[in-house]
């Protein structure tokens, strides 16, 4: 197993995405951290993964409440140990109606909104996180991007320029850290059928992506997490400040 008795926290994980990379960790030997502000779907995923043999343990936490945050690590830290990954994969997307349209349009709210979880948050898991790791001299740090920061598409323009943000937070960590034996990385996930329940809306939006890609199909979860599973493993121990695409082909660079 690929992460045997590493302590994984990920945050966003009861559902979607999220959800299935704590799966994956689990199945691969991880004891996983399973955070999220939706406190009864974390607890239903982590149970899941017990159910089932694995080691999960879910932690209600507001990504952009920095004293919460800091409590999720420092909770992980005297549980297990250890962080040995940080997983930032919390962020308000379209399946919580988020808006779109031209930027002198955006609501002020809208936008502070959309950076505090998908900027912010990550900067504040990293920020509560890092000094633990400074510690260990070890850890990994894996952000979740978007495709539309190469390409300015979605016409949503808080989310892109939050998406953005995480690239160069990625890369100036990357940097920093690189003395304490710290990995940090980052991740760009197509437009994938993650959501519990698929409308005709859901199935029409995911599928537009097809005819853009190398491989013209929809996108899963199971396309995305071995991604994940690298570099958050010991294969990726010399690759740091990088941004792997996971898009089918969508986007080359």
């Amino acid at each position: 197993m690929r992460l045997h008795n590493k302590v994984v926290v990920i945050t966003g994980a009861a559902h979607g995405i999220g959800k299935a990379y704590a799966r994956r960790f689990a199945e691969e030997g991880a004891q996983v951290v399973v955070a999220d502000v939706d406190s009864q779907g974390a607890r239903i995923v982590a149970q899941a993964l017990t159910d089932s043999g694995f080691c999960a343990w879910a932690r209600a936490t507001d990504v952009t409440d920095y004293l919460d945050v800091q409590g999720l690590m420092l909770e992980t830290a005297e549980k297990f140990g250890v962080i040995d990954v940080l997983l930032n994969n919390a962020a308000i997307y379209v399946t919580q109606k988020l808006w779109k349209g031209p930027v002198e349009d955006l609501d002020l709210a809208e936008w502070d909104r959309v950076i505090e979880v998908n900027l912010k948050g990550v900067f504040l898991c990293c920020k509560a996180a890092i000094p633990i790791m400074k510690r260990q001299r070890s850890g990994k740090i894996i952000n979740i991007a978007s495709g539309t920061f190469f390409s300015g598409s979605g016409n949503m323009p808080h989310y892109t320029t939050a998406k953005g943000g995480v690239v160069a937070l990625t890369r100036v960590m990357a940097r920093q850290l690189g003395e304490w034996g710290i990995n940090v990385n980052c991740m760009t996930p197509g437009s994938t059928m993650s959501e519990d329940s698929v409308t005709d809306d859901v199935l029409k939006r995911r599928e537009g992506s097809m005819d853009k890609r190398a491989f013209r199909r929809v996108e899963t979860p199971a396309d995305i997490v071995g991604t994940a599973l690298f570099l958050a493993s010991s294969d990726s121990d010399f690759i740091t400040g990088q941004l792997l695409v996971v898009e089918g082909g969508g986007i080359m660079h």
